[in-house]
């Protein structure tokens, strides 16, 4: 009987990245048609490039009526991601989102070109009384977050990390708005 024993290890850190996509004009917005957003210039989080799109008519039929908000993995259709990400409105004078303005993130998994979001992110007249929208401009944090492995681990150990990553308190923090790395 052999009594080798084998041990292994991994050691794993969370990357946590923000961006902030202010949307000037809204009212210039309104109207352009279900399906139809506004768009934020490309920017870097877990190791890809992203885009935030903004529906004011709602992403489709289902979401007319509301805002929608998404985000978008720019690349090739090579290109793969697999991320929490997460969304909230700033408030202007610096309070943390209340719970309308900030939905609770979502793993998955991005193929490039793909966009995953909420299509019912806010009633439009909601979102339009609401503190969030002054002088016909407002600001959505979209928050991106991976685990990144030094090991060749199994993928279990990743979607382990995402998941803790969702019961952590400085995830919710991130989203608040009271930590993390802004790139605009």
């Amino acid at each position: 009987m052999d009594n080798a024993a084998a041990a292994t290890s991994s050691a794993s850190e969370v990357s946590v990245s923000s961006h902030l996509f202010t949307v000037r004009g809204y009212a210039n917005t309104k109207g352009i048609g279900v399906g139809r957003s506004v768009e934020s210039p490309a920017f870097d989080a877990a190791g890809h490039r992203w885009s935030v799109a903004f529906y004011p008519d709602g992403e489709d039929q289902d979401a007319s009526g509301h805002v929608s908000v998404f985000v978008r993995l720019v690349g090739a259709a090579g290109d793969e991601a697999t991320v929490l990400y997460g969304f909230s409105l700033v408030d202007p004078t610096g309070a943390a989102p209340a719970a309308e303005a900030s939905k609770a993130p979502k793993v998955s998994t991005f193929r490039g070109g793909d966009g995953r979001g909420v299509g019912r992110f806010m009633d439009r007249r909601a979102f339009e009384a609401s503190p969030y929208l002054r002088d016909d401009c407002f600001t959505i944090k979209c928050v991106i977050g991976t685990v990144i492995t030094t090991t060749a681990a199994p993928g279990s150990e990743l979607r382990h990390g995402l998941d803790s990553l969702l019961v952590e308190d400085a995830w919710s923090d991130v989203v608040g708005g009271s930590s993390g790395e802004v790139s605009e």
